[in-house]
């Protein structure tokens, strides 16, 4: 065989190895962010290799065309990264890299090892309303109904920073406010029936461990002398039942608080993030519209109101133990420095409207649901741990409301209207008004 054809035949297998290289890494997929960036360094090496294969030109220069264009890559790359180290740029905001269930993939929140993540200190964002139902319904955002949101300096919804407050509220999204106006919150309406002054350490996303480090960390430290502790039947049980493995995996992570703000900004990160958004439109999920009904208000108006999936899902004993477990731990806490506890439980939206005169249950899938007596059951389990807590079911007042026509609830949504915020504001206010808080024992 000729020493050319012996050449080409090397070549040509060469280029065939090659090939099956780029396959392989083609059809393994790509499952999560570390293995598209693995794929994609290992694409360009292997192109830099055949390249230095086949070109005409001599080895030296094509190591040196490799090393130069490289090195370019790389200088670009520190600018762009550097840019985030200083601070200059969150590369959230400029590029929306948002993935579903990855909290700290939006703008304006930060890492921390215990509550997970939490929001940035004194961020303020300002977003036209949708729905989280009606997000999944595709119903598009209402740029009429624009409400601005800000933060203090320990990343809540106050509207200043707070050295000290008389009452503090503990509690998930429903405290921190949903697209709520400042003037319309819970906590604001609080304050002003209480004529005290009231911190809002309520946060969207959390469960009871990190309500429990909140009231630790940021609670305590105010001095108050009352803590309200807002207890949510919706997504309380499954953050309890989650947190634990949540905070594993932030464990063995094994990177620095810095570190971990710093990939969530990167221009690496949220670059790559976008292949996995979903780039079709938006597909609205169809059996929620199962789940609705229609609610009759004091104008004789009629809506249609819809309801999450999970609203009536079982809990186990095991779960409502684990989920209560910190509530426990808050009240010891607060029974240690004279503080008064008060839980107040906050119902789904079903549990309010399901039995109203004034709303009815349209299809057949929304008739089937039953709700359970978990208000009654979570009062005895407390009282029966410590009876010096104080309770407060919501329920009855956000259903009084909604009877005479007032909408408590937001149509596409699971949290409060600004009625609603108000109705639970006096409710709480009247508790606080007129229980009288248990005689704590004298400090040893």
């Amino acid at each position: 065989m000729r020493p050319e054809a012996h050449r080409r035949i090397i070549a040509i297998l060469t280029f065939l190895v090659f090939l099956i290289g780029y396959g392989i890494l083609f059809f393994t997929g790509v499952t999560n962010i570390r293995h598209l960036l693995d794929n994609a360094i290992s694409a360009y090496l292997l192109a830099w290799a055949l390249y230095g294969m086949f070109a005409s030109i001599p080895l030296s220069e094509a190591g040196t065309r490799f090393l130069l264009t490289t090195g370019s890559l790389v200088f670009c790359w520190l600018l762009a990264e550097g840019a985030v180290l200083v601070g200059a740029v969150d590369y959230r905001s400029l590029l929306g890299a948002y993935e579903s269930g990855t909290a700290l993939s939006v703008t304006g929140r930060q890492f921390d090892r215990e509550l997970l993540w939490r929001h940035e200190p004194h961020y303020q964002y300002e977003a036209p309303y949708q729905g989280n139902i009606g997000g999944a319904l595709c119903i598009p955002p209402d740029p009429a109904r624009k409400v601005v949101i800000r933060y203090d300096q320990n990343g809540f919804r106050n509207a200043r920073d707070l050295d000290s407050a008389e009452i503090v509220v503990i509690g998930d999204s429903y405290m921190e406010g949903y697209f709520t106006p400042d003037e319309y919150l819970i906590t604001t309406r609080l304050s002003e029936l209480q004529g005290k002054s009231v911190a809002n350490l309520g946060h969207s996303g959390y469960g009871p461990q990190q309500e429990l480090a909140v009231l630790r960390r940021f609670g305590l430290p105010l001095q108050p002398k009352t803590v309200v502790w807002a207890f949510f039947e919706g997504n309380d049980f499954s953050d309890a039942e989650a947190y634990e493995t949540k905070t594993r995996h932030s464990i063995n992570d094994g990177r620095h608080d810095f570190w971990q703000d710093f990939w969530f900004r990167s221009l690496t990160r949220n670059v790559s993030a976008l292949l996995f958004r979903p780039h079709h439109k938006c597909m609205p999920d169809s059996s929620l519209t199962e789940f609705r009904a229609e609610f009759l208000d004091a104008t004789h108006r009629a809506s249609t109101v819809f309801f999450a999936s999970t609203e009536i899902k079982p809990v186990s004993g095991g779960t409502l133990h684990k989920a209560l477990f910190p509530i426990l731990e808050a009240a010891k806490l607060c029974r240690d420095r004279d503080i008064r506890f008060l839980v107040a439980f906050v119902p789904e939206k079903f549990r309010v409207y399901h039995d109203l005169d004034n709303v009815s249950l349209t299809t057949e899938a929304i008739r089937q649901w039953r709700v359970s007596d978990l208000p009654t059951q979570v009062q005895q389990l407390l009282e029966e741990s410590d009876p010096r807590i104080e309770y407060v079911d919501l329920t009855p007042a956000l259903k009084a409301a909604a009877r005479a026509g007032i909408p408590t609830y937001l149509a596409d949504d699971t949290h409060w209207t600004d009625e609603g915020n108000r109705v639970a504001a006096e409710t709480i206010h009247r508790a606080l008004q007129n229980a009288s808080p248990t005689r704590l024992p004298p400090r040893t």
